[in-house]
Formats: C-alpha cells, structure tokens, sequence
C-alpha cells in the first residue's frame, strides 16, 4: 500500500470518530430554540415551590365591623363562621370570628372586637408573649394547661380571643390554634356598619330604666327599653318623639332637619314593671341619611300616674355610623 493511500484511509476514519463523538454530545444536551427559555430546577427552586403549595393550603377570613376589620389566616383543617354585629353568636364581645377545627364536637375559638374587656383576678395568672408580631397578654385561670384568653390590644377597641368547651381538644390543635392567632391582623382603616355604645346617660336610677340601641343603619335604629329594678313609680309610658345630636369636635350639635315643622304622633306606649320594651325607629324622612360620625339620640319616659305634673325622665343612648 502506498503511503499517500494509509494517509487517507487515517483521515477518514478520524472524520467518522469525530462525528461519532459530536452526535453522543448533541444527545445529552436536548436541542432547543434560541427563544425558548431554559429553567434548571434547583433545590432553592424546589423549596420555594413548597413554601407556596404550604400558603395555597390557607386562606384570609375575615369580619368586617364599625371599628374596622379582623383577619387571620385559616388552615383548611379549620372551620370559620362570621359573627356580625348584633347577631348574638358570641358568649362577649361585638362582633368576631368562631374558629374550631374540623369535625370536632365541641368547643370553639371566638376572636373578637370589644370596646373593653374585664377579667376577674381570682385565679387568675398572666403572662406576655410575642404573637402577630406584638406583645399579646395570655391569661389562665387555675392552673388550666391551656390559656383562657389573649388579649392583642391594649387601647379601646380590644381584640380578644377566648374559648368555650375546648376540654377534648388534642394538644396538636391548640398547637395549631395558636399558629393561627399568630396570624391576626385589625385594619382600622377599613370600617363598616354601625353599633350602639354604652354611656351612664342610658339609665336613669330613679326610674330603673336603661336605654340601649341596636340594628344601627345611617336611616334609622332599634330602641330597647329593660326596666333593671323595682320602681317606686306606678306606670311609665314612651312615645315616637326623640332629638338627634352628633358630636362635632368635642361638641354635641342637634342633626338639622331635612323638612320644616316636622312633628311626631303623641301615641304613649307602656313599659311593663320589671320588663322590656322595643320601638323601631327610622328618621330618613325627618333627618335623612346620616352620615358617618358619632351620634345619640335622646327619648323621654313618662310617669303617668304620678302625683303631680306627670314628670318627664330622660334617656340617651350613643351610637356611631362608621363608613370611609
């Protein structure tokens, strides 16, 4: 054989080799467009990915309220039921969220708006911890090996949380109630509705009467009526009349009417002793609609059978029409 021909046949077999070695390359590296990007999971990615599956699995409750909203973020181990104001689902407070987890029979979570929350001190221990990103107070009584209540503010309005009937529950669902009121939040900025408030104004002790105001709405309320006590009066009587006042600043000013000389219907209406009494109440066509702000309305109680001129005992209960 010539040494020209062997140079050849060498070349040839070094052109196939390569090849060979080119095409096993291509094949690790699957072949894509230049426009299509390219993601490598890493474990970086991979733990992300997980940490977003954990917060799907969750979801923000929430209750909206006159002095401004609650939120938490539920697991859906847990079931939620809204408690609005003047529904009477909850043992205290004004409005909130009934937390428990499912399937379980008894016992319930209420965490709630309240304008001021007392506690008694016999057997009472408290401690402060970190919860929600504040300072919370945890309270137990005697002894118990889990807490009572939390209270998350220590201004007016308070948001508290407290439990009923909770014996049976295991210690990994107070684990995970806990990990759940970590997540409370209250935006005062977002309020809604309206709400009766306590003043000494709503009770009058000669006649053992108080006042009190529900069902709030810009048009219009529910006056109630609870005689507390034995009166020394014979019969009390109530009528439609009544006088609105909001305050301005730190000053009380009557609401303007809407239309001139308006006047109410004189029926009189009886207390019963020792009983209670309710009058629905919608002053849109005297006042219209109200606006957000702090108002009271004041009515008069009549002791008819007294001796003398008949006198008139005043009421006056204060209420707020929140809005933003």
């Amino acid at each position: 054989m010539k040494k020209s021909d062997s140079m050849g046949i060498f070349v040839i077999i070094m052109a196939l080799m390569l090849a060979g070695c080119g095409n096993k390359t291509d094949s690790l590296q699957p072949e894509t467009d230049a426009s299509t990007p390219v993601v490598v999971e890493t474990p970086d990615n991979q733990e992300n990915t997980s940490v977003e599956n954990e917060v799907a699995e969750n979801r923000i409750v929430t209750i909206g309220g006159p002095y401004g909203e609650i939120s938490v973020n539920l697991s859906e181990k847990w079931t939620y039921e809204e408690a609005p104001v003047d529904s009477n689902k909850l043992m205290y407070g004004l409005y909130g969220l009934i937390l428990k987890p499912e399937g379980v029979s008894e016992g319930q979570i209420e965490l709630l708006c309240i304008d001021s929350f007392g506690v008694c001190g016999t057997g009472l221990s408290e401690e402060e911890i970190t919860l929600a990103g504040h300072t919370v107070h945890v309270g137990t009584y005697d002894d118990n090996e889990h807490w009572d209540f939390i209270t998350f503010r220590n201004d007016k309005p308070q948001i508290v949380a407290q439990h009923t009937d909770c014996s049976s529950w295991t210690d990994e669902m107070w684990d995970e109630a806990l990990s759940i009121l970590d997540t409370v939040k209250f935006d005062e900025t977002k309020t809604e509705g309206g709400i009766g408030q306590y003043i000494p104004e709503s009770e009058n002790d000669t006649i053992a009467v108080m006042m009190e105001v529900n069902n709030v709405t810009p048009s219009g309320l529910t006056v109630h009526f609870r005689q507390y006590d034995k009166r020394d009066t014979e019969e009390l009587t109530y009528g439609q009349a009544y006088t609105l006042q909001v305050l301005n600043g730190d000053k009380w000013e009557n609401v303007p009417m809407i239309i001139d000389n308006g006047a109410f219907t004189d029926e009189g209406y009886i207390l019963p002793a020792l009983g209670e009494a309710s009058m629905e109440t919608n002053w849109e066509w005297l006042y219209g609609k109200l606006s957000p702000g702090t108002y009271r309305i004041t009515k008069s109680i009549v002791d008819v059978r007294s001796v003398g001129n008949n006198p008139l005992y005043f009421l006056t209960s204060q209420f707020i029409i929140a809005g933003n």
